[in-house]
This record gives C-alpha cells, sequence and structure tokens, in this order.
C-alpha cells in the first residue's frame, strides 16, 4: 500500500529542493566547513551518525527557509529544520538496524522511476525558466490545466468486513499500476534521462532541453563549487543521482515503515470501535457547538460544510449544478460576447433602466442562447460535439427519466457534470453545495431556484435553465441535509458496532463515491499515526545521546 509522508516529516525531498531552491544560505567554498557537524546523534547500541552541515542547509532551503519567510524566527527555524533531521535520521536507524522494512526487486524498481521522475520535474523547472526567458509559450494540454472537469473516484484505503463474529477493518491495495519504465539501476535512469534532455527528435523544443539541461548542470556545479570533485558533467549528475537515489529510498523506508506500524496481517490497527468512537465524538462537539452559537452554525453550514458532524435543524438542504458558461470570446454582430451583453444587462438594471421582470427576461433569453462542448474522459473537448443549453437540458432530463433510483439519478447527472459542465467548484468535491432555507451563499437567480426544488423535495429534480452572471446553470435537487443517528440524550448516546454498516453506506455526496466510513477512517489513519510517530520516537530518542552544536548551525 503506497502511503504519503506526514506531517513531521516535512524535509523528506531536501536533495531534491536543493538545486532548486531560492535560499542563499549555502557558504560558497567552504568545503571543510560543509563536512562539519551540527548535530551527533549517539545511539543505543553505541554506534553514532553526524548531521553534516551540508545536510542542514539542503534541510532548511526546503524546510526551514519557509517558516522564517511565514514569520518564524531564524534562531526558531534552525532549531525545529534540526528536529526534523534528527527524527528522520531515529526512525531511519530503528527500521534498518531492526530488520522492519524489506526492499525487494519491484520496491526497488519503484525507487528508480521515483528518481527518474524527480529528475525530470527538475529539468521542467529549468525549461519554464528557458521559456519565460526566451518568451515562448508553452504548449498547452488538458492534463496541464488545472480547472480541467475530469472525474477522479476516491480511491479506498479500508473496508469493513464482517468474519461472523466481528466487524474488521482490512486494508485494501492501493498502491499505483506498475511503472513500464521499471529501470534496473541508476547508470539507466541516467541515460533515459540524458536521452530526454539532449536527444534530438526533430522538434523545436530540444534547444530549450538542451539549454535548460546545461542550465541544470550548471546549478549542480555551482552546488559543489569548492569541495574539489570532478567537474566533468557526467561525474556531476551521477553524484546528485546518487543523492536523489539514496533520499528517495530512505523516504521508501520511513512511508514503509508508517505501514509497518499501522497494518496487521492485512487488517488495520485502527479498530471499528475507534471509528464509532470518533464520529461520536465529532457528533457531540458539533452539536454542542452549534446549538450554542447559531452564527457559527449557519456560517459552518454554508461555507466549511465538510467540518459539520451534527445538523441541528432541518434548515438546509444539498444542491448541484451543470454551469455551461457565457461565451467570452466570441464577439458578435453588436460587438459585443455573451459574457459582455449580460454584462450590460446587469448594468442596465443596476442603475434603473430596466424592472426586474424585464432584466429576468432578458437574462433567460441570453442563457438560453448558450452552447455547451462535450468533453471526453480525460478533459478534451469533442470536435462537433456543440449543443444548445436547451437540449443538453432536454436530453439530462429524459435520461433521469430512465432511472428509477436515486443511486442511478445521481450517476447520470454526474456524467453530464464532466461530459458539459463547467463549474470547477463541483469537480470531485466531497459535499455537493448546501443551500439554507433562509440564508445563502450563492448569488440570487440560483438561490430562488434551489429553493423552489426544495419545497417541492424530489430527489433528483431539475431546475430548468438558471441564468447568472457565470452562464446558464442546470440544477438538481440531492435532498435535505440530515442526520444519520439523532442525539436525543447525549448522556446516554451511544453507537454500536453494527453501526458502522451505515458509515459505510453512507456517500458524501450522492455523486461521488468517498463514505463517511472512509472520511472517518482517514482522520483516525492520520490522527493515530501522529500520535504514534511522536510517542514512538520520544521513545527512541530518550535512548539516544543527541547532541546539537549550535555554534555551528546558528552561525550560518
Amino acid at each position: 500500500m503506497k502511503k504519503r509522508f506526514t506531517g513531521i516529516l516535512l524535509c523528506l525531498l531536501m536533495t531534491f529542493a536543493f538545486v532548486l531552491s531560492g535560499c542563499d544560505l549555502f557558504p560558497k567554498n567552504m568545503s571543510a566547513y560543509l563536512n562539519k557537524s551540527v548535530c551527533t546523534i549517539t545511539y543505543e547500541n553505541g554506534e553514532t551518525e553526524d548531521i553534516t552541515t551540508r545536510e542542514y542547509i539542503n534541510a532548511f532551503n526546503s524546510y526551514g527557509y519557509t517558516l522564517v519567510q511565514n514569520g518564524t524566527s531564524y534562531e526558531d527555524a534552525a532549531n525545529q529544520t534540526i528536529d526534523v533531521l534528527v527524527n528522520r535520521y531515529v526512525l531511519l536507524h530503528h527500521a534498518t538496524s531492526n530488520n522492519l522494512v524489506t526492499i525487494d526487486d519491484s520496491a526497488e524498481k519503484e525507487i528508480l522511476d521515483d528518481v527518474y521522475t524527480s529528475l525530470e520535474s527538475n529539468l521542467d523547472t529549468y525549461i519554464d525558466e528557458v521559456r519565460d526567458d526566451w518568451d515562448i509559450t508553452a504548449p498547452t494540454s488538458p492534463e496541464e490545466n488545472e480547472d480541467a472537469v475530469v472525474y477522479t473516484p476516491y480511491v479506498q484505503q479500508a473496508e469493513v468486513v464482517f468474519d461472523g463474529e466481528n466487524y474488521k477493518i482490512r486494508l485494501r491495495d492501493t498502491e499505483d499500476d506498475p511503472q513500464t519504465t521499471n529501470f534496473q539501476n541508476i547508470d539507466a535512469v541516467i541515460t533515459e534521462f540524458n536521452n530526454y534532455a539532449l536527444e534530438d527528435d526533430g522538434t523545436d523544443s530540444v534547444r530549450i532541453r538542451k539549454e535548460a539541461y546545461r542550465r541544470f548542470i550548471s546549478a549542480l556545479k555551482s552546488n559543489e563549487e569548492g569541495l574539489n570533485l570532478s567537474t566533468d558533467n557526467a561525474s556531476v549528475l551521477k553524484r546528485y543521482v546518487e543523492d536523489v537515489y539514496d533520499t528517495t529510498k530512505e523516504n521508501y523506508i520511513i512511508t514503509q515503515l508508517e505501514e509497518y506500524y499501522q497494518t496487521s496481517e492485512g487488517y488495520s490497527t485502527i479498530s471499528v470501535r475507534q471509528v464509532l468512537d470518533k464520529y461520536k465524538s465529532l457528533m457531540l462537539q458539533s452539536k454542542f457547538s452549534y446549538e450554542a452559537n447559531n452564527e457559527n452554525y449557519d456560517t459552518a453550514m454554508l461555507e466549511n460544510f465538510e467540518d459539520v458532524y451534527y445538523v441541528v435543524d432541518d434548515n438546509y438542504f444539498f444542491v448541484s449544478n451543470l454551469l455551461v458558461m457565457f461565451d467570452d470570446e466570441i464577439v458578435g454582430s453588436d460587438g459585443l460576447t455573451q459574457k459582455g451583453r449580460y454584462d450590460n444587462l446587469e448594468t442596465e438594471y443596476n442603475n434603473g433602466y430596466i424592472t426586474y421582470g424585464e432584466y429576468q427576461r432578458r437574462a433567460k433569453e441570453l442563457a438560453y442562447q448558450v452552447v455547451a462542448t462535450k468533453r471526453d474522459s480525460e478533459g478534451n473537448l469533442i470536435e462537433g460535439s456543440e449543443i444548445g443549453v436547451e437540449t443538453l437540458l432536454s436530453n439530462l432530463q429524459n435520461a433521469l427519466n430512465l432511472e428509477s433510483t436515486n443511486e442511478g439519478k445521481a450517476k447520470v447527472f454526474n456524467d453530464y457534470l464532466y461530459a458539459y459542465g463547467e463549474d470547477t467548484g463541483v469537480v470531485n468535491a466531497e459535499y455537493p453545495y448546501v443551500i439554507g432555507t433562509e440564508t445563502s451563499q450563492m448569488v440570487e437567480s440560483f438561490t430562488d431556484a434551489a429553493r423552489k426544488l426544495n419545497k417541492d423535495g424530489v430527489f433528483g429534480a431539475l431546475s430548468g435553465i438558471v441564468p447568472s452572471e457565470y452562464g446558464a446553470h442546470i440544477i438538481i435537487y440531492l435532498g435535505k441535509v440530515e442526520n444519520l443517528f439523532t442525539i436525543s440524550d447525549v448522556s446516554t448516546f451511544n453507537l454500536i458496532e453494527s453501526d458502522i454498516e451505515k458509515l459505510t453506506e453512507t456517500k458524501l455526496s450522492p455523486l461521488n463515491n468517498k463514505t463517511l466510513f472512509d472520511k472517518i477512517f482517514e482522520q483516525l489513519s492520520e490522527d493515530n499515526y501522529s500520535i504514534f510517530e511522536n510517542m514512538n520516537l520520544n521513545v527512541l530518542k530518550n535512548k539516544c545521546k543527541i547532541v546539537r552544536h549550535e555554534s555551528v548551525y546558528m552561525n550560518l
């Protein structure tokens, strides 16, 4: 199972960041000083390791420097950087000396693939720099567009199983598909990287890559200035790749150590009881907090619903929408775009030149002129797939009418949403939009249409075409915001183990596959490992003698 890095080890990629750092902490022409120890760790078995000035500089550039930029004093940032390095050293020593992590052929290939990806990423940074210097616009693609509307199903980390007597949490394999490159060694990584950077593929981009490569190697040489090392390109690059490999391997060991302590024979060390108790605690916190402060409750419901675990009334409901935006590029015979016409209409109404009824009528006329373009599953626009929003609404309604279940209706709308919708606020969102019967964060036309749907209370009902300053909305009603469990008496409220089934069956949104169980389990995984990590580190560090040499790192 592939794990994310935890918060206490934010400096895991320090070697990668060193070449690209904007911090000037590195003291050039001081090779002897770079090998000085900033901290010495003596382990229980008598082994000793030194954290060098060079390692400290790498770590500070990618971690401590950010703290300083955010207002932390240099002294505090320096000490926190040392803390991160010590934690890293101690965990690595614990994992390797006790043989808690095994690196097999598959893991080795994964590490080498990650090394290559890091090299490409670093080169891409210089490619962007060269393009900026040479005033060359980078080619765009849907994959590079952060606003691309592409559905990404939630990848479940664990599942609840019942063995006939007890409920257990079984971890699922979330490892990425095997890489196709599968490098055998560091030399193969370097060869492939050089081919990518220097091989003439017959395109204009080759000269950009070659210049980026030259700058990349130049930066590596600059970082080694004064170290009396060989300066030919091949040697410089190989040393850097070996550094990246060592760091990546260490990262792998630490993430596998996390998995080691969270897994027992394929099952999570987090119990079903813990999940239920966590959810119960969050419910009670919400109840106490929001019953005491109605204003905070309304703000949380409308702006931060993901933090609400118990609703104290039935005044809120869920909606989503398929938005087709006004065209802001094609100019009509009147010299205006669709967006320009709507903006003019708003100006006329706001200045009192037209009545509200006239404003609504003309706004709806403009909305009906909007045209949608279909996208494929990767977010690419399909040429020749343009469709008027009125036809789009009719097709969507017909598709919904063929479905008899709420789940079926939600899937149909989701398919249309990612094929035609342009509202990035709903893309892969954990929750739909929340609107109150008396309060709302949405524009007036959207709110009014949504409240009409709520009044009828029919799941999957559509609003028709609703105009706003953004374009034409097709709003779908997704039900009232309700509690999964009711708390009538806080002193006696409890959840039994079979209640876990409700959490696994309750989706956060009808439009995605993430469940309430998934959400609570994620929180517990992070909380539990953070608690364990700190406790384990404290135990391990108490067995070590850690000596900081502040006179070295505080004087940089």
